[in-house]
């Protein structure tokens, strides 16, 4: 009963764990005006202003050497060298190859090259693998962007995506994408990524600028309805399957770095590279993606063109940096159960990704007790874990806010996953501890059972449950382990239960 994504238009299942955004299967294209097919003139300018912005700020982060504003040291709180050895992987309901590889930096081809591997559909739940995530040596050293910018937290407050394109003129405003029976047109398709993924939306924009020029529609290289963020794969084709795997990747390398202790991007060359010391996750996670689709040679020509993009958009991101939040000292609000005193329910996920494959590994599941149905709606209530407002999601969807002042981006958030639409709270309404939010369902993704998925975020950033701050709910607090969806709660004297697709009293029953 884990959360999983089907396969969909963009190729197989990628292991995203919690994968409650929309497929794209079923997406149809519309595009406002002409297509456009430029030639090397537009690549020439492009790079001329590449070079200019490149110039400006690099002279403005020589004069802010020393400063630790939006800066993420790399602590990796484990014997040097852990991070890159030889690792030792359990392959989970719902892996893939590909996603397996994807999350530690590697290639499918790498990957199956060093376990022997001929058929990459040919992994079983259990299997044991081995990754190398040894780089060959560290990559680039130049900050790109703060952790503030790559998150959508506080410095997004009053940042409107529809009035900054409509300022531009911008050709998002005239493409739209039917999603689902959903007609969504540019601006909406990036405010929704953003707020799914809790992405920064001017670091998405100027990813999509740099890579199609359609934008600021000054200099178009590629159509929205082809490849605007860089991924040229016909099963990925259009803005809103580009969207997607640019906001997972984004956030996969971000929360790699963060939380995950994985600093290797692999090149589309294969070769791999180490986030240097002192890189920001937040730069870290623009050079992997840029990695992902350049060669070596290629790589510092791709860093400038977003360097120049998001300048001739936004300006200097660093203008505005924010501190990156200190995880190992922040705390979290105390929690209760999100279900009535006095039951019981069964842990069926360990720490998984909070939205999709590549966020922190911040949520948990759980099913009530009672027969199991499949799909149908429980009769069993889900409740508040503390004190706050109700803020709307998306279907299925309810976060909790729990310093009351109405943003998902502010301070300690809880996001419930999977609630039936029936019974729910409504948006805006304010719940005390123990309140009733609504009732597990499989709405708002894809599930093979009714069940409760719960997740943290604390200014916009997953907080991984099994690291810091502790995922506290009552007297059990959540440990994790280095593979997906394992991992359980630990009560205060003691007592240790570990998620498992199973109802067993001993093993995963939270009372």
């Amino acid at each position: 009963m884990n959360d999983l994504l089907p396969p969909t238009a963009s190729g197989p299942p990628e292991a995203l764990p919690s994968a409650p955004r929309p497929s794209s299967r079923n997406a149809s294209v519309r595009r406002g005006g002409a297509g456009w097919s430029w030639l090397g003139v537009a690549a020439l300018a492009m790079a001329l202003t590449a070079g200019v912005a490149a110039l400006r700020l690099t002279v403005h982060r020589q004069a802010q050497r020393g400063q630790s504003v939006g800066a993420t040291p790399v602590s990796l709180a484990s014997p040097a060298g852990e991070s890159d050895a030889l690792i030792l992987y359990t392959v989970a309901p719902g892996d893939t190859l590909s996603g397996i590889a994807i999350r530690h930096g590697l290639s499918p081809e790498n990957l199956m090259d060093l376990n022997g591997l001929t058929d990459p559909d040919s992994l079983q739940v259990g299997q044991v693998i081995h990754i190398h995530l040894a780089p060959e040596r560290d990559g680039p050293a130049t900050p790109i962007v703060p952790d503030s910018e790559l998150v959508r937290g506080p410095a997004y407050l009053g940042f409107d995506i529809r009035d900054f394109l409509s300022g531009l003129g911008s050709p998002l405003l005239d493409y739209s994408e039917t999603v689902e029976g959903v007609t969504m047109d540019g601006a909406v398709m990036v405010e929704r990524i953003s707020r799914q993924f809790s992405v920064g939306p001017r670091v998405l924009l100027a990813f999509l600028e740099a890579r199609s020029g359609q934008v600021s529609g000054r200099m178009p290289l590629v159509t929205l309805d082809s490849y605007p963020a860089g991924m040229e794969d016909s099963t990925r084709a259009g803005l809103w399957r580009q969207l997607n795997w640019l906001a997972d990747r984004l956030n996969g390398a971000y929360y790699d770095l963060r939380t995950r202790r994985n600093r290797v991007m692999t090149l589309r060359d294969g070769l791999r590279l180490g986030a240097p010391e002192g890189l920001n996750a937040g730069s870290f996670a623009v050079d992997r993606v840029l990695g992902l689709l350049s060669t070596e040679a290629e790589l510092a020509g791709a860093q400038a063109g977003f360097e120049a993009a998001y300048a001739g958009l936004f300006g200097d991101p660093w203008s505005g940096a924010r501190p990156a939040l200190d995880l190992a000292t922040l705390t979290f609000p105390a929690l209760t159960l999100p279900w009535p005193v006095g039951d019981t329910w069964w842990m069926t996920g360990g720490p998984h990704g909070g939205w999709a494959n590549g966020s922190a590994w911040a949520a948990l599941d759980f099913v009530p007790d009672e027969e199991a149905r499949g799909c149908a709606v429980s009769s069993a209530w889900v409740t508040a874990v503390g004190d706050g407002v109700v803020l709307e999601g998306e279907t299925g969807q309810l976060f909790l806010d729990l310093d009351g002042d109405g943003m998902r981006e502010t301070g300690p958030v809880v996001m419930y996953l999977h609630l039936a639409a029936d019974g729910r709270a409504a948006p805006g309404s304010r719940s005390r501890a123990g309140d009733r939010l609504g009732h597990p369902s499989c709405e708002g993704g894809v599930s093979t059972a009714s069940h409760l998925h719960i997740a943290r975020l604390y200014d916009g950033e997953w907080l991984a449950a099994g690291g810091d701050p502790p995922f506290a709910l009552g007297r059990w607090t959540a440990w994790g382990s280095p593979t997906v969806y394992d991992g359980g709660l630990q009560s205060s004297d003691g007592i240790r239960r570990e998620a498992c697709e199973c109802r067993l009293p001993d093993t995963n029953a939270i009372r």
